[in-house]
């Protein structure tokens, strides 16, 4: 009866430690416990964040910013930035350049930002657009 016991309290020591020594592995500083649990939280957060920026709100942000500043470079280009000829004109050469460029911008952008924020806070408002936090 004192054997079974006795094997049974090693067995369950010997499985605690197979089971913290991948977390052990992964850190050689040994980070607190704390964070050991919320890593799977902070990825599932990150991973969703860069997700979502970057398949959607970072193409509408950098494409609307660029679209603006392709319009306006090329308007500029023309001699007025301000003219309504100009602009009219500079709309489907460098508006659309523009919003195109910037949209593959916004991918790139977004996913790293969506996955920074994603990480520092997840699930915030923050992680999901490309606004900074003010």
């Amino acid at each position: 009866m004192k054997n079974k016991t006795l094997g049974r309290i090693v067995l369950s020591m010997a499985m605690m430690a197979s089971a913290t020594a991948p977390a052990m592995a992964l850190d050689y500083e040994a980070k607190p416990i704390m964070w050991l649990l919320q890593a799977p939280f902070r990825t599932a957060g990150a991973l969703t964040g860069a997700a979502v920026s970057g398949g959607v709100s970072g193409p509408i942000d950098d494409g609307y910013h660029w679209f603006l500043k392709g319009t306006q470079h090329v308007a500029g280009k023309f001699g007025d930035e301000e003219g309504a000829g100009q602009i009219a004109a500079a709309v489907p050469i460098g508006g659309s350049t523009g919003m195109v460029l910037g949209g593959a911008h916004g991918v790139y952008r977004g996913f790293f930002h969506g996955f920074k924020k994603g990480w520092e806070k997840p699930f915030s408002r923050w992680s999901y657009i490309t606004m900074e936090e003010k």
